[in-house]
């Protein structure tokens, strides 16, 4: 079954791009989408009424993939009360025939001069005030925008989570992906044990995570592969280096995998060569201080109280000023989505359907650092373990 859409194409030649938009069509194969993509574009209406603006633009790339499945790298969406613009260029008119969500109401429409084509064929006419995704523009951006506005008498109005507070929820077949992303994750953790042993450094271990990964299936990784050891395991963020690992190393490593853009996101410590009793402890005490924030989280609770749990279990066992980051943050086509899971933010809610990547660290200066972190699908009433680190400190 197809879809013909309205569409704008410019040609190379200069006259005709002077001219006024001239419009074709493209065949678009249909392709279902989850109920939750509905569920979505109504929450964004309700924003926008409750904005007071008859139209939002969207220009984060993860967010309109969210909303039409389209993985390309440049697009925009307008939404207004009644209906969808979808805007790409002619790069992109072969992916989103197959690519694209049949949703009602969308028109799709190839130009390489978005506003243009909105001013040709007065889709602003009735339009009184746009909303613009204000966390997601640089300042250049947003001028740019407000500039062309102005120009048609529109009103511009930044706002914060226009779309973001709507993904956060994931479709069952998002859900999906997570999952296969954390099951490949895990493979590869099994895999690189056998990896680890004194001599090799620490890029030689990410270089093979990162093989492995596209071994097997992962598009590639979410974020640089972090693998530290020994004393740079204090470096919370540090690099893979060509430093060597010795007998008696902690090893630290954080890494992910993507499956149609979803991603999983973990962190593995281990010790190559036997374990000293503090180190055994401090891992523990990371197990006990995620799997206790894992089983507490629920829908509806703010992030700075998650947080809170795990991280007065640290405190409490005297580790506190070794925790130096945030508990956590949620998965989905980012690897670092809201909700922040932080004490330094009291307005990030935990949402029904969200995965949670939750990662406790203590991390000491001039001996060691360890992360222990796995991934968890917030449900109605009881949460789901997508990944599940070592409850025990591993030798190699």
């Amino acid at each position: 079954m197809t879809k013909t859409a309205k569409t704008s194409k410019k040609t190379p030649n200069n006259k005709a791009q002077n001219k006024k938009t001239k419009l074709t069509s493209v065949r678009i194969e249909h392709k279902p989408y989850p109920a939750t993509i509905n569920k979505r574009l109504h929450q964004i209406r309700f924003n926008m009424n409750e904005n007071k603006i008859d139209a939002a633009f969207i220009s984060y790339l993860p967010n309109i993939r969210y909303l039409t499945n389209y993985s390309g790298s440049w697009a925009y969406m307008l939404i207004t009360t009644d209906e969808i613009y979808f805007f790409t260029d002619d790069r992109y008119e072969e992916q989103i025939i197959t690519e694209l969500y049949d949703l009602n109401n969308m028109r799709v429409h190839i130009t390489r001069d978005v506003w243009k084509y909105i001013e040709d064929l007065k889709i602003l006419e009735t339009v009184k005030n746009i909303g613009i995704e204000q966390d997601h523009l640089s300042y250049a951006e947003a001028t740019d925008i407000k500039s062309k506005m102005n120009l048609i008498g529109v009103r511009l109005k930044p706002l914060s989570d226009l779309v973001d507070l709507y993904t956060q929820a994931k479709a069952p077949e998002e859900l999906e992906c997570i999952k296969k992303s954390c099951n490949i994750a895990e493979e590869i953790f099994e895999y690189i044990l056998d990896v680890i042993r004194p001599g090799i450094t620490e890029l030689d271990i990410a270089i093979e995570i990162d093989y492995q990964a596209r071994l097997h299936g992962s598009e590639g990784t979410p974020f640089d592969t972090i693998v530290t050891s020994g004393e740079r395991g204090a470096l919370v963020h540090g690099q893979p280096s060509h430093k060597k690992i010795k007998k008696g190393d902690i090893v630290l490593m954080d890494f992910g995998c993507k499956i149609n853009g979803f991603c999983s996101d973990i962190s593995r410590t281990v010790c190559c060569g036997k374990p000293k009793t503090e180190q055994k402890k401090i891992y523990k005490l990371l197990y006990n201080a995620m799997s206790t924030a894992i089983e507490e989280a629920r829908p509806g609770m703010k992030g700075d109280y998650l947080d809170n749990v795990a991280r007065k279990i640290i405190k409490d066992a005297g580790y506190g000023d070794y925790f130096k980051h945030s508990l956590g943050h949620g998965i989905g086509l980012i690897c670092h989505e809201r909700p922040t899971i932080t004490f330094r933010l009291q307005d990030q809610i935990i949402h029904e359907d969200t995965v949670l990547a939750i990662e406790p660290g203590i991390y000491i200066p001039k001996q060691f650092g360890m992360r222990v972190e796995d991934n968890a699908l917030i449900g109605h009433t009881k949460n789901t373990k997508l990944t599940n680190a070592p409850e025990e400190l591993i030798q190699v």
